[in-house]
Protein backbone atom coordinates (compact mmCIF):
# COMPACT_ATOMS: atom_id res chain seq x y z
CA UNK A 1 0.00 0.00 0.00
CA UNK A 2 2.80 2.38 0.96
CA UNK A 3 4.59 1.62 -2.31
CA UNK A 4 1.45 2.37 -4.32
CA UNK A 5 0.96 5.72 -2.55
CA UNK A 6 4.62 6.61 -3.14
CA UNK A 7 4.30 5.73 -6.82
CA UNK A 8 1.14 7.84 -7.15
CA UNK A 9 2.84 10.81 -5.48
CA UNK A 10 5.84 10.40 -7.78
CA UNK A 11 3.58 10.27 -10.84
CA UNK A 12 1.73 13.41 -9.66
CA UNK A 13 5.04 15.22 -9.13
CA UNK A 14 6.29 14.26 -12.58
CA UNK A 15 2.97 15.35 -14.16
CA UNK A 16 3.07 18.71 -12.37
CA UNK A 17 6.69 19.27 -13.40
CA UNK A 18 5.90 18.47 -17.04
CA UNK A 19 2.84 20.74 -17.00
CA UNK A 20 4.84 23.61 -15.50
CA UNK A 21 7.52 23.08 -18.14
CA UNK A 22 4.93 23.12 -20.95
CA UNK A 23 3.36 26.31 -19.59
CA UNK A 24 6.77 27.98 -19.38
CA UNK A 25 7.47 27.05 -23.01
CA UNK A 26 4.10 28.40 -24.18
CA UNK A 27 4.56 31.63 -22.23
CA UNK A 28 7.88 32.03 -24.01
CA UNK A 29 6.21 31.48 -27.40
CA UNK A 30 3.68 34.24 -26.75
CA UNK A 31 6.28 36.68 -25.40
CA UNK A 32 8.65 35.98 -28.29
CA UNK A 33 5.92 36.46 -30.90
CA UNK A 34 4.95 39.82 -29.38
CA UNK A 35 8.51 41.07 -29.02
CA UNK A 36 9.24 40.21 -32.66
CA UNK A 37 6.61 42.66 -33.88
CA UNK A 38 8.21 45.61 -35.63
CA UNK A 39 5.81 48.32 -34.47
CA UNK A 40 5.78 49.40 -30.83
CA UNK A 41 2.09 50.27 -31.22
CA UNK A 42 1.38 46.62 -32.03
CA UNK A 43 3.16 45.50 -28.87
CA UNK A 44 0.97 47.81 -26.82
CA UNK A 45 -2.10 46.37 -28.60
CA UNK A 46 -0.86 42.87 -27.78
CA UNK A 47 -0.49 43.72 -24.09
CA UNK A 48 -4.03 45.10 -24.05
CA UNK A 49 -5.27 41.95 -25.83
CA UNK A 50 -3.65 39.72 -23.21
CA UNK A 51 -5.04 41.85 -20.39
CA UNK A 52 -8.55 41.56 -21.83
CA UNK A 53 -8.09 37.82 -22.47
CA UNK A 54 -7.01 37.35 -18.87
CA UNK A 55 -10.24 38.99 -17.70
CA UNK A 56 -12.28 36.67 -19.93
CA UNK A 57 -10.50 33.52 -18.75
CA UNK A 58 -10.93 34.54 -15.10
CA UNK A 59 -14.60 35.46 -15.49
CA UNK A 60 -17.62 33.41 -14.47
CA UNK A 61 -18.90 33.26 -18.05
CA UNK A 62 -19.84 29.92 -19.58
CA UNK A 63 -17.36 27.99 -21.73
CA UNK A 64 -19.22 28.98 -24.89
CA UNK A 65 -19.14 32.66 -23.94
CA UNK A 66 -15.44 32.51 -23.09
CA UNK A 67 -14.58 30.87 -26.41
CA UNK A 68 -16.60 33.43 -28.36
CA UNK A 69 -15.07 36.34 -26.47
CA UNK A 70 -11.49 35.05 -26.82
CA UNK A 71 -11.97 34.45 -30.55
CA UNK A 72 -13.46 37.92 -30.97
CA UNK A 73 -10.47 39.50 -29.22
CA UNK A 74 -8.03 37.65 -31.48
CA UNK A 75 -9.92 38.72 -34.60
CA UNK A 76 -10.36 42.33 -33.48
CA UNK A 77 -7.10 43.58 -35.01
CA UNK A 78 -4.88 42.30 -37.80
CA UNK A 79 -1.79 42.69 -35.61
CA UNK A 80 -3.30 40.48 -32.90
CA UNK A 81 -4.36 37.87 -35.45
CA UNK A 82 -0.80 37.81 -36.85
CA UNK A 83 0.68 37.28 -33.38
CA UNK A 84 -1.84 34.51 -32.65
CA UNK A 85 -1.01 32.83 -35.97
CA UNK A 86 2.69 32.97 -35.15
CA UNK A 87 2.09 31.33 -31.76
CA UNK A 88 -0.13 28.70 -33.39
CA UNK A 89 2.52 27.78 -35.93
CA UNK A 90 5.24 27.54 -33.29
CA UNK A 91 3.05 25.45 -30.96
CA UNK A 92 1.93 23.18 -33.79
CA UNK A 93 5.58 22.57 -34.62
CA UNK A 94 6.29 21.36 -31.07
CA UNK A 95 7.84 18.11 -32.34
CA UNK A 96 10.73 20.10 -33.82
CA UNK A 97 11.11 22.40 -30.81
CA UNK A 98 13.72 22.31 -28.07
CA UNK A 99 11.22 20.83 -25.60
CA UNK A 100 12.44 17.76 -23.70
CA UNK A 101 11.08 14.51 -25.11
CA UNK A 102 8.88 13.91 -22.05
CA UNK A 103 7.11 17.24 -22.64
CA UNK A 104 6.71 16.60 -26.37
CA UNK A 105 5.00 13.32 -25.55
CA UNK A 106 2.82 14.84 -22.84
CA UNK A 107 1.81 18.07 -24.59
CA UNK A 108 -1.07 16.82 -26.81
CA UNK A 109 -2.60 14.74 -24.01
CA UNK A 110 -2.20 17.60 -21.53
CA UNK A 111 -4.05 20.04 -23.78
CA UNK A 112 -6.64 17.42 -24.71
CA UNK A 113 -7.59 17.20 -21.02
CA UNK A 114 -8.92 20.77 -21.05
CA UNK A 115 -12.71 20.70 -20.80
CA UNK A 116 -14.23 22.75 -23.60
CA UNK A 117 -17.58 22.99 -25.28
CA UNK A 118 -18.98 19.60 -26.26
CA UNK A 119 -16.39 17.55 -24.37
CA UNK A 120 -12.65 17.46 -24.74
CA UNK A 121 -10.32 19.42 -27.01
CA UNK A 122 -8.76 16.32 -28.59
CA UNK A 123 -9.14 17.49 -32.17
CA UNK A 124 -7.47 20.82 -31.54
CA UNK A 125 -4.87 19.41 -29.17
CA UNK A 126 -3.62 17.05 -31.86
CA UNK A 127 -2.57 20.15 -33.79
CA UNK A 128 -3.93 18.84 -37.06
CA UNK A 129 -4.39 22.52 -37.92
CA UNK A 130 -3.71 25.85 -36.28
CA UNK A 131 -7.42 26.65 -36.08
CA UNK A 132 -8.45 27.44 -32.50
CA UNK A 133 -5.01 26.81 -31.02
CA UNK A 134 -4.48 30.34 -29.56
CA UNK A 135 -7.78 30.14 -27.68
CA UNK A 136 -6.93 26.65 -26.42
CA UNK A 137 -3.52 27.82 -25.20
CA UNK A 138 -4.96 30.86 -23.41
CA UNK A 139 -7.49 28.65 -21.64
CA UNK A 140 -4.74 26.19 -20.71
CA UNK A 141 -2.43 28.90 -19.34
CA UNK A 142 -5.20 30.49 -17.30
CA UNK A 143 -5.19 33.97 -15.76
CA UNK A 144 -1.87 33.39 -13.96
CA UNK A 145 -0.16 32.17 -17.13
CA UNK A 146 -1.43 35.14 -19.14
CA UNK A 147 -0.13 37.46 -16.42
CA UNK A 148 3.27 35.80 -16.81
CA UNK A 149 3.21 36.54 -20.55
CA UNK A 150 2.39 40.20 -19.89
CA UNK A 151 5.20 40.47 -17.36
CA UNK A 152 7.67 38.80 -19.72
CA UNK A 153 6.79 41.34 -22.41
CA UNK A 154 6.76 44.37 -20.13
CA UNK A 155 10.24 43.64 -18.81
CA UNK A 156 11.70 43.49 -22.32
CA UNK A 157 13.16 46.76 -23.68
CA UNK A 158 11.33 46.38 -27.00
CA UNK A 159 7.88 46.64 -25.47
CA UNK A 160 8.37 49.78 -23.41
CA UNK A 161 8.56 52.44 -26.13
CA UNK A 162 5.03 53.60 -25.37
CA UNK A 163 5.29 53.29 -21.60
CA UNK A 164 2.37 55.65 -20.95
CA UNK A 165 0.02 53.35 -22.87
CA UNK A 166 1.46 50.30 -21.17
CA UNK A 167 0.82 51.81 -17.73
CA UNK A 168 -2.87 52.03 -18.63
CA UNK A 169 -2.80 48.24 -18.90
CA UNK A 170 -0.72 47.78 -15.74
CA UNK A 171 -3.07 49.73 -13.49
CA UNK A 172 -5.96 47.47 -14.54
CA UNK A 173 -4.12 44.54 -12.94
CA UNK A 174 -6.11 42.76 -10.24
CA UNK A 175 -3.16 43.19 -7.86
CA UNK A 176 -3.77 46.94 -7.92
CA UNK A 177 -7.52 46.71 -7.42
CA UNK A 178 -7.42 48.45 -4.02
CA UNK A 179 -5.00 51.19 -5.07
CA UNK A 180 -6.71 54.57 -4.84
CA UNK A 181 -7.71 56.60 -7.89
CA UNK A 182 -5.34 59.38 -6.79
CA UNK A 183 -2.41 56.99 -6.65
CA UNK A 184 -3.30 55.53 -10.06
CA UNK A 185 -3.40 59.05 -11.49
CA UNK A 186 0.06 59.76 -10.04
CA UNK A 187 1.35 56.54 -11.62
CA UNK A 188 0.54 57.92 -15.08
CA UNK A 189 2.10 61.38 -14.69
CA UNK A 190 4.99 61.79 -17.17
CA UNK A 191 6.41 58.25 -16.73
CA UNK A 192 10.06 57.48 -17.45
CA UNK A 193 11.63 54.09 -18.08
CA UNK A 194 13.89 52.66 -15.38
CA UNK A 195 17.46 53.12 -16.61
CA UNK A 196 20.59 51.57 -15.16
CA UNK A 197 23.25 54.22 -15.70
CA UNK A 198 26.93 53.36 -15.94
CA UNK A 199 28.53 53.56 -12.50
CA UNK A 200 32.12 53.47 -11.20
CA UNK A 201 33.20 50.17 -9.69
CA UNK A 202 35.29 51.66 -6.89
CA UNK A 203 33.11 52.46 -3.86
CA UNK A 204 34.24 56.01 -3.13
CA UNK A 205 33.83 56.96 -6.78
CA UNK A 206 30.40 55.29 -6.83
CA UNK A 207 29.25 57.28 -3.80
CA UNK A 208 30.43 60.53 -5.34
CA UNK A 209 28.81 59.73 -8.66
CA UNK A 210 25.45 59.03 -7.00
CA UNK A 211 25.65 62.32 -5.10
CA UNK A 212 26.25 64.26 -8.32
CA UNK A 213 23.56 62.62 -10.44
CA UNK A 214 20.75 64.60 -12.02
CA UNK A 215 17.70 64.04 -9.75
CA UNK A 216 15.59 62.53 -12.55
CA UNK A 217 18.44 60.25 -13.61
CA UNK A 218 18.80 59.18 -9.99
CA UNK A 219 15.11 58.25 -9.89
CA UNK A 220 15.39 56.24 -13.12
CA UNK A 221 18.56 54.56 -11.83
CA UNK A 222 16.88 53.67 -8.54
CA UNK A 223 13.87 52.15 -10.29
CA UNK A 224 16.16 50.01 -12.47
CA UNK A 225 16.87 47.80 -9.44
CA UNK A 226 13.17 46.98 -9.17
CA UNK A 227 13.01 46.37 -12.92
CA UNK A 228 15.99 44.00 -12.85
CA UNK A 229 14.33 42.09 -10.03
CA UNK A 230 11.60 41.20 -12.54
CA UNK A 231 9.03 43.78 -11.46
CA UNK A 232 7.14 46.14 -13.74
CA UNK A 233 8.70 49.47 -12.74
CA UNK A 234 9.03 53.08 -13.87
CA UNK A 235 9.86 56.54 -12.56
CA UNK A 236 7.72 59.65 -12.88
CA UNK A 237 9.06 63.06 -13.84
CA UNK A 238 6.18 65.14 -12.50
CA UNK A 239 6.11 65.95 -8.79
CA UNK A 240 2.91 65.02 -6.96
CA UNK A 241 1.32 65.50 -3.57
CA UNK A 242 1.93 61.83 -2.77
CA UNK A 243 5.70 62.23 -2.75
CA UNK A 244 6.06 59.33 -5.18
CA UNK A 245 9.01 59.30 -7.60
CA UNK A 246 8.65 55.75 -8.84
CA UNK A 247 6.38 52.73 -8.88
CA UNK A 248 6.78 48.96 -9.14
CA UNK A 249 4.18 46.19 -9.24
CA UNK A 250 4.87 43.40 -6.77
CA UNK A 251 2.98 40.11 -6.57
CA UNK A 252 1.34 41.47 -3.42
CA UNK A 253 0.48 44.92 -4.77
CA UNK A 254 1.92 48.33 -5.53
CA UNK A 255 5.35 49.47 -4.38
CA UNK A 256 5.80 53.25 -4.12
CA UNK A 257 9.30 54.74 -4.11
CA UNK A 258 10.50 58.14 -2.94
CA UNK A 259 14.00 59.20 -3.93
CA UNK A 260 16.08 61.70 -1.92
CA UNK A 261 19.35 62.60 -3.63
CA UNK A 262 20.62 64.46 -0.55
CA UNK A 263 24.09 65.54 0.49
CA UNK A 264 25.68 63.33 3.22
CA UNK A 265 24.89 65.81 6.00
CA UNK A 266 21.28 66.33 4.92
CA UNK A 267 19.65 63.42 6.72
CA UNK A 268 16.10 62.39 5.96
CA UNK A 269 13.99 63.27 8.99
CA UNK A 270 10.93 61.96 10.75
CA UNK A 271 8.40 64.29 9.01
CA UNK A 272 9.32 62.87 5.60
CA UNK A 273 8.96 59.30 6.83
CA UNK A 274 5.69 60.00 8.61
CA UNK A 275 4.16 61.67 5.57
CA UNK A 276 5.25 58.89 3.22
CA UNK A 277 4.08 56.24 5.68
CA UNK A 278 0.66 57.89 5.72
CA UNK A 279 0.54 58.00 1.92
CA UNK A 280 1.51 54.34 1.62
CA UNK A 281 -1.13 53.18 4.08
CA UNK A 282 -3.90 55.57 3.03
CA UNK A 283 -3.65 54.68 -0.66
CA UNK A 284 -3.43 50.92 -0.13
CA UNK A 285 0.12 50.45 -1.40
CA UNK A 286 1.83 47.17 -0.53
CA UNK A 287 5.06 48.86 0.51
CA UNK A 288 6.91 52.16 0.37
CA UNK A 289 10.66 52.60 -0.14
CA UNK A 290 12.55 55.79 0.71
CA UNK A 291 15.92 55.71 -1.06
CA UNK A 292 18.51 58.36 -0.22
CA UNK A 293 22.14 59.20 -0.85
CA UNK A 294 22.45 60.32 2.78
CA UNK A 295 21.14 58.65 5.95
CA UNK A 296 18.11 58.84 8.26
CA UNK A 297 17.74 60.48 11.64
CA UNK A 298 17.10 58.30 14.69
CA UNK A 299 13.54 59.68 14.88
CA UNK A 300 12.95 58.76 11.23
CA UNK A 301 14.12 55.18 11.76
CA UNK A 302 11.97 54.87 14.89
CA UNK A 303 8.92 56.08 12.95
CA UNK A 304 9.57 53.64 10.08
CA UNK A 305 9.97 50.75 12.52
CA UNK A 306 6.36 51.17 13.67
CA UNK A 307 5.08 49.63 10.43
CA UNK A 308 6.18 46.87 8.07
CA UNK A 309 5.13 48.93 5.06
CA UNK A 310 8.12 51.29 4.98
CA UNK A 311 11.66 50.32 3.95
CA UNK A 312 14.50 52.82 4.46
CA UNK A 313 17.43 52.62 2.03
CA UNK A 314 20.40 54.78 3.04
CA UNK A 315 23.58 55.37 1.03
CA UNK A 316 25.32 52.28 2.49
CA UNK A 317 22.34 50.14 1.48
CA UNK A 318 22.26 51.69 -1.98
CA UNK A 319 25.95 50.92 -2.48
CA UNK A 320 25.24 47.28 -1.56
CA UNK A 321 22.45 47.24 -4.15
CA UNK A 322 25.12 47.88 -6.78
CA UNK A 323 27.24 44.99 -5.56
CA UNK A 324 24.38 42.53 -5.13
CA UNK A 325 20.95 42.79 -6.76
CA UNK A 326 18.35 43.25 -3.98
CA UNK A 327 15.13 41.29 -3.70
CA UNK A 328 11.82 42.98 -3.00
Amino acid sequence: MQIEITELLLEAFVFDSVTIGIKGWLIGLFASAINRTTRSEDRVLAIRWLSQSRDVVASDASSIQKLKQLNALINSRAAIAAIATSVSEAASNYRNSSLPLSMKIALPATLAAIPLVGGQAAGIAAFGSALGVPVLLLVFLGAAGITSIIEAVLTSPEARTHIADIIDVIIEDERLRQTSAQMKAAMKEQPMDPTRFSMPVEELALRQHLLCMDPYNFEQHTMSFFNRAGLEAWATRKSNDLGADGFAVHADGLIVVQCKRNSPLNKVGRPTVQQFKGVTEEHNAHRGYIVTTSTFTEEAMTSAALTNKIVLVAMDDLVRWHAEQPTF
